[in-house]
């Protein structure tokens, strides 16, 4: 009797976890819709703001009621989470109103999240165990932990006949010292292998996919784009982007199927740009700082999101459009910024 006891709970144990690893197949709505919200810098942990950055979230779930929610980093403030407790009660506060909502994410790792008591192979195996979660584990011998990817597929799809008409590359740009250098962390020359080794399959099997990669810390290309292209948005505060250029970039245009990048980390940035002459179909995005630590917007400039809505379409393929929520429950249309030619801007470290 007890050894039938025991094997019945191991099978369950098993069940249990086969149901949290089990991630669920998205796919376009009916009418060729896909909408995603981008979360980032929420920094829960610093107990004063946190009331108001879950007010924040609710505002713009409501509004907007995404099919996917993507954290580019900073989900909690890590120098707060003391205890083990404390840290997995703000990872808590930052996803769960998406679940009790029955909204699926996946998310990107800051500088900030794992800065305390637990480091960041702790906090994803602890985001792992919500179901909803999407996220994973990326290749161990590669830099970083967050380095996966995750299909979005057309609406006409099954497990067993799918067509992949998005993958969000989800990439770790650790916190600081790229290569050595002083300043910001980067996605480094092994983690871009990686990419474009498993960015360059999905381009062959599915050549009309559109590719969206996701990351905290922006590629240094962003500033000198905003100065020399037409940009659209608001620029508050010097981008904080690495010392060394690891050629992300680069691997992203020679790609081809990407078209939309999307970052976190300056929390008075929210503009996207391009080089319309090196790739101009690629636009690279600041989200809207959703939480309330640390620093924040200053009005007229509230905290929000970006939204990213998703059109696919079996003859033209999957198109785009994106804006900024805020906190007000406005829909913003962001200024056209002209080239101002200024050149030397270096990032700010």
């Amino acid at each position: 009797m007890k050894t039938q006891r025991l094997l019945f709970l191991i099978f369950f144990c098993c069940l249990i976890a086969q149901s949290l690893a089990t991630k669920q197949f998205l796919k376009f709505n009916e009418d060729g819709e896909f909408k995603i919200a981008q979360f980032t810098d929420l920094h829960y942990g610093q107990l004063i703001y946190d009331e108001f950055t879950l007010m924040v979230q609710k505002i713009l779930l409501d509004i907007e009621q995404p099919d996917f929610v993507a954290f580019t980093g900073d989900l909690i403030s890590g120098t707060y989470s003391e205890t083990e407790y404390k840290a997995k009660a703000e990872w808590n506060n930052a996803v769960g109103e998406l679940v009790k909502r029955n909204i699926p994410w996946g998310m990107a790792f800051g500088n900030h999240d794992d800065q305390g008591i637990m480091k960041r192979k702790d906090l994803m195996a602890l985001d792992k165990s919500y179901p909803l979660s999407q996220s994973e584990f990326g290749p161990e011998d590669i830099f970083g932990v967050s380095n996966y990817h995750i299909e979005i597929h057309t609406a006409d799809s099954t497990p067993d006949n799918k067509e992949v008409a998005v993958v969000l590359y989800f990439l770790d740009s650790g916190d600081k010292y790229c290569m050595g250098y002083d300043g910001w962390g980067c996605v480094r020359p092994d983690q871009i292998d990686w990419f474009n080794e498993v960015s360059s399959e999905f381009s062959r099997e599915y050549p009309n996919h559109m590719g969206i990669v996701l990351f905290h810390i922006p590629v240094r290309e962003i500033l000198e784009f905003w100065h020399t292209n037409i940009s659209y948005g608001l620029k508050h505060e010097t981008d904080g982007c690495p010392q060394y250029n690891t050629g992300l970039y680069q691997a992203m245009v020679d790609n081809g199927n990407i078209k939309l990048v999307l970052n976190g980390h300056d929390h008075r940035n929210d503009y996207c740009t391009r080089s319309k002459s090196r790739a101009p179909d690629l636009w690279m995005c600041y989200g809207r700082k959703t939480g309330y630590g640390y620093y924040n917007p200053v009005p007229p400039m509230y905290n929000g999101a970006r939204i990213i809505q998703l059109f696919n379409d079996k003859t033209t393929g999957t198109t785009y459009t994106t804006w900024i929520r805020d906190q007000q429950k406005q829909k913003i249309v962001q200024p056209l910024h002209e080239p101002d030619g200024i050149i030397g801007e270096n990032c700010d470290y």
